[in-house]
């Protein structure tokens, strides 16, 4: 070590340079990386959605543009409504624009037209479809809405003002002015490697690329405090300061990597999740704290040697943190501490079940208070028997909260008289991506002069007077507009309209019905996760196998019910990995089976109160969050823990109980408190203003969970180490 030490810093120019030029080329690859909105791309292969949804794209051709853009205009009449269309379906890349007369589209004095597109959200081409919402249709009161699930990156002044607040904290905590400066400049250039080596992958999750930097960030900024303390200790001693950052290397590497190693490793246990987005985030956040440890011992020793003198030149009284009077309570309380941790950990084991857990988050969503959105389910299945299938869409059809039910057998089959055919044809309307305006939608009048001439002349009794929607319009195109005396009663628009009504119901037999599989979409008013929905979920599952076979279930509805039925193992096997990888590596840094378990159950127990805090607030917790914060609590602020338990041996060694129980308080507090203020306040701020609810929740969760580790470890770690004394010091050399 020590020879790697003297040659970082003997070549630390050339080190520099290639660091610097490394972050130049990773800040061009960074622009490369795509972002992923779509989450369905992370169910694992075993998972009955993700077949079904090969299946769907193997077997079906596709239904069209599957990216839509909300636009509500407000104060619009018939004219302007028609104006306001036809601008809308003129946009680049607008391929449909779904607007009728319908009740669907319209609520009070406000209009609904929904625009669909091919491109991916976030992509320039969808992009330019908002930009062109903003810049070209000022002239109408309009709010627009995409209906990305995620937030389409950092908003700027939100990342300026955690970088302004992790600024403010630093220049408070830090002994010099010019300190920050550096540590900003190093973890720059890590986060800028880490963004730009992603590239390998070709694409991350929007989670991970709205998380990553911040996370990063705060998670390793400690290691430049770290050796930056060490640093100004040997100078202390009187080395130069060459000679003192070769030993400020070679005397905190241990302390660094193995902090380091436990953040990785907490990191990596969220790849070992069945939802994939857990190795997406793992692998990177994992990344990142790997690359800020090689720069922390490469880079920054040249930045420090380099700004040495402006170190000197800009010291600073820095606050100091007096905890001699915790200690004396900690020590003379001992007992009652130990004790009252037992209590505490049971009652938040029992409370924390409490909570409930989210499976998706919705953002917020003005235009979905006046319009609200239909949640879809589509059931794929084996067609050997359309008939039974046919009696499930019947029954759905009858439920208040189901809006629509769009089948073979229900759209091809089913044989409706005209009134139950006028109410089918007004809630298919738009439906099938039709361009025309009108949809499917027919003048209850002239419906009912179609049905007459078609049964002139019949003995059929009039109630049982029935046709399929492809018969009708095969009826109306083939036979009745050939009718010199019925053509002449429908103008132009209403022909084309029928016309490309036939020709969309002869081509989406193919959308609907394979020779082996159909499918069956199902459009109703429940949100995506709640108990009702939950209930139809597992109805239309429990139904499907007994009617269908194989089949299917797809749609963010069904892909929350799917990861609520494996989280509680999923849950408890990551917890059981984290914590038995970070007790394994404590053990071996301190050779000591009680301190790896301390620590292990107090970081816990911070996250069972951060669960239960969520549940008391009234909130639910979601389902990433949770298992975001048990890894990073495990992997990261256990790291306070290891400090102070340190400290505390090391003095132990020379100094009696309480004395070496202060010792350790000064020694670990500055740490402590600085690294876990950032985690705090800057994942806290985030929390509360991040406008993607997703991202927001787990940044909440992880401010939340790290505040209720640190206050464990300095009210309660001390306590717990002092009443199993002889446990955690080794006999030898005690006092």
């Amino acid at each position: 070590m020590k020879k790697l030490s003297t040659l970082i810093v003997s070549r630390r120019y050339w080190t520099m340079g290639v660091m610097i030029c490394l972050a130049i080329v990773c800040a061009f690859f960074a622009l490369q990386v795509r972002v992923n909105y779509d989450m369905t791309r992370y169910l694992p292969d075993d998972s009955p959605m993700k077949q079904g949804m090969d299946i769907m794209e193997a077997v079906f051709p596709s239904m069209g543009a599957d990216k839509s853009i909300r636009v509500m205009a407000e104060g619009l009449d018939e004219t302007q409504e028609a104006e306001l269309l036809e601008k809308l379906k003129a946009l680049p890349y607008a391929e449909s624009v779904a607007h009728d007369g319908s009740g669907r589209y319209h609520s009070g004095n406000k209009s609904l037209f929904v625009i669909s597109t091919s491109y991916e959200y976030g992509s320039p081409e969808e992009r330019s479809i908002e930009s062109a919402l903003d810049r070209d249709f000022r002239d109408y009161h309009i709010a627009y809405q995409n209906d990305n699930s995620g937030v389409d990156g950092v908003p700027l002044p939100l990342y300026i003002s955690a970088v302004a607040i992790l600024i403010a904290i630093l220049v408070i905590m830090c002994k010099t002015w010019f300190e920050p400066v550096l540590f900003l400049v190093n973890i720059g250039i890590a986060i800028l490697i880490n963004e730009g080596t992603n590239m390998v992958f070709g694409e991350v999750s929007y989670v991970t690329s709205s998380m990553a930097s911040l996370l990063q960030l705060v998670l390793s900024i400690d290691y430049s405090i770290m050796l930056m303390n060490r640093y100004r200790q040997e100078k202390a001693a009187g080395l130069e300061k060459h000679e003192a950052m070769a030993a400020a290397i070679r005397n905190c590497f241990a302390s660094i990597t193995s902090s380091a190693m436990t953040t990785a490793v907490g990191m990596l246990a969220l790849a070992f999740m069945h939802f994939r987005i857990g190795l997406d985030l793992g692998i990177v956040l994992a990344k990142g704290v790997l690359i800020s440890l090689v720069c922390v011992l490469t880079l920054l020793p040249g930045l420090v040697i380099m700004g040495d003198r402006l170190i000197e030149h800009t010291a600073k009284k820095a606050i100091h943190i007096s905890m001699h009077r915790l200690a004396r309570f900690s020590y003379r309380r001992r007992y009652v501490l130990a004790c009252g941790f037992v209590v505490l950990f049971a009652v938040f084991y029992c409370l924390q079940g409490n909570t409930p857990i989210a499976y998706t988050l919705s953002k917020l969503d003005p235009i979905a208070d006046i319009f609200p959105p239909e949640n879809t389910l589509v059931i794929v299945y084996e067609n050997q028997d359309e008939n039974k299938m046919a009696e499930l869409a019947e029954t759905l059809s009858g439920r208040d909260d189901v809006t629509q039910i769009m089948s073979y057998p229900s759209l091809y089959e089913k044989a409706y008289t005209v009134d139950e055919l006028a109410g089918a044809l007004e809630s298919l309307s738009g439906s099938m991506n039709m361009d025309t305006g009108e949809g499917f939608s027919f003048d209850p009048a002239m419906l009912g002069m179609v049905y007459s001439y078609r049964f002139m002349g019949s003995s059929v009794p009039e109630e049982e007077q029935k046709m399929t929607i492809p018969e009708l319009f095969g009826y109306v195109c083939d036979t009745l507009l050939n009718n010199p005396l019925f053509a002449g009663m429908v103008n132009p628009q209403i022909r084309e309209t029928v016309a490309g009504a036939k020709e969309q119901l002869d081509s989406g037999r193919d959308m609907l019905k394979s020779a082996q599989w159909s499918r069956m979409i199902i459009r109703s008013t429940l949100p995506v996760e709640s108990e009702e929905t939950e209930a139809l979920v597992r109805t239309l599952r429990e139904t499907c196998e007994k009617l269908a076979g194989k089949s299917y279930l797809i749609g963010s509805s069904a892909m929350s019910y799917e990861m609520q039925n494996t989280f509680s193992d999923e849950l408890w096997n990551i917890t059981l990995l984290t914590a038995a990888a970070i007790f394994l590596i404590v053990l071996v840094s301190s050779r000591s089976l009680i301190v790896p378990a301390l620590l292990v159950l107090i970081v816990q127990c911070g996250v069972y109160i951060t669960v239960t805090a969520v549940g008391l607030q009234g909130y639910r917790i979601f389902f990433l969050a949770l298992l975001v914060v048990e890894c990073i609590l495990m992997g990261a602020t256990i790291d306070y823990g290891i400090l102070f338990t340190n400290y505390y041996r090391e003095n132990r060694k020379r100094l009696p109980p309480l004395e070496a129980l202060a010792a350790a308080y000064d020694g670990s507090i500055h740490s402590i408190m600085t690294s876990g203020v950032i985690i705090v306040l800057v994942t806290g701020i985030f929390g509360y203003t991040y406008p993607d609810p997703a991202i927001a929740d787990i940044c909440r969760t992880i401010a939340t969970g790290a505040l209720s580790a640190i206050l464990l470890i300095l009210f309660i770690l001390p306590g717990l180490l002092t009443a199993l004394d002889r446990l955690v010091v080794h006999r030898k050399g005690k006092t």
